[in-house]
Formats: structure tokens, sequence, C-alpha cells
């Protein structure tokens, strides 16, 4: 990995291997793992954020990139410049996804990975360099996908929800110390009935049962509502 932080090609291979429906969704995905480690998330992120997760916006992230830009010029820290510039690749990778006229240039993703790692290291935790290692190189490990574009957005979206069960769900709440994979194997379920079409109500009583008759805690329907809600916006 020590390779992909310096090289920019390696970072290359790895951007044109994303298929280009979904790049906005895969450089999202790398700049939402600090998201936890950040005191208070910048609006313009959110923002950002907000444009990646609808395709008939991506054209504004152009405008979003001039303001995380300025957000940056104005920044007085060293090690937060990092992760600005990453989502300033991020934002031109999304409006170079919407084909809009003038774009950035066609290299601006790559070198995201560079990026990613680099502020990994400046944050030193373990956890967040295996989850940033493996969305990275999420279409390096499952090939074939280039082909299908519901079989590539399908994967984004298990991984989305894997994500939620993971930070929001932690039902036990353990997602400071316990392994990353605690909860990995209820995603299968939980992504086939996004996939099938399931209500907010049925997500939420699946997760209220894995709670109670699969963990053992005293969950609610209240609470597994507002994560069956992000589910569903996945």
């Amino acid at each position: 990995m020590n390779e992909i932080k310096t090289d920019i090609k390696i970072g290359q291979r790895i951007f044109e291997n994303v298929p280009k429906i979904v790049r906005p969704n895969w450089a999202g995905l790398v700049l939402s793992r600090f998201d936890r480690y950040l005191e208070k998330m910048p609006v313009e992120i959110s923002e950002l954020y907000g444009i990646i997760d609808v395709k008939e916006k991506w054209k504004l992230a152009h405008d979003q990139f001039t303001k995380i830009r300025m957000l940056n010029l104005s920044n007085t820290d060293k090690d937060f410049e990092l992760y600005l510039r990453l989502a300033e690749r991020v934002a031109k990778v999304t409006y170079n996804s919407s084909e809009q006229s003038a774009p950035f240039d066609a290299n601006s993703g790559f070198a995201i990975p560079m990026f990613a790692l680099q502020y990994c290291d400046l944050i030193d935790d373990e956890n967040l360099h295996q989850e940033v290692k493996s969305t990275i190189l999420i279409f390096q490990r499952n090939k074939g996908f280039e082909n299908s574009i519901t079989a590539t957005t399908d994967l984004i979206v298990y991984k989305k929800i894997d994500d939620i069960l993971w930070i929001d769900w932690d039902p036990i709440g353990v997602n400071d110390f316990a392994p990353r994979d605690e909860y990995q194997g209820y995603v299968p379920e939980i992504f086939r009935l996004k996939k099938n079409g399931a209500d907010r109500i049925e997500i939420a009583k699946k997760l209220l049962d894995i709670e109670r008759n699969q963990i053992g805690m005293l969950g609610t329907l209240e609470e597994c509502l507002i994560i069956a809600d992000k589910i569903i916006e996945a």
C-alpha cells in the first residue's frame, strides 16, 4: 500500500478500474471514511454528499468544488488541507461524471487513493486504514462488474448498508474497538430486503428481530426505523 501513497500511476490504475457509472459514489465512499474523525463536518462536504447521492445533481459539483477550494484557501491547518484536497478531487470526479461541458482534468481522480492513504497516516488508526484500503480497492477485489450497471450499483449499495449497520445501528455499541466484521453477517439479508423493495417498516422489523433474537439486545422499533430510513436512502 505504500506505493499507492506516492505513485500516481497506481492511483490511475485503481481509478480506471472503477466503472464510470459509480465513480462519484466510489469517491464519496472513500471520503466518507473520515466522517467519524472530524470534529465537525464542514457544510461544504455535507452538500457534496447530497450532490453525489443524486445523479441529476452531479452537474452541481463544479460549483461545489469552488466552495471547497475557497474553504481550503482560508484553512490554516496543514493536516486538514490534505483532507480538503481529497474532497476537491471527489467534487471534480463527480462533475466530470455528469458529462457536462468544461470538465475538470481527466486525471482528477488519480490522486484520490494517494490523498486518502496519506490522510490516514496523519490520523494513525488501524481500523481506518483497513476501511480506506477496502473501499479504495473494492473494484479491484470484485472483478467483472464493469459490464453490468446493476451489479456495479448493487456493490456500492451493499457497502453503504454495511457502513450503516456498523456506524449508525451498532446495537451493542462496539464500533470503536471491535473487529470491523462484527455485523457483516447481517448485511446480505438487509441488502436483499432493500433490493426487493421492502419498505421502512419491514426493514426496521427485521433489524429489531436481529437485535432481540440473534444479538440479545432490547432494541426499539423507533430506533430501528431511523436506521431503516438511512438504508432506504442508500
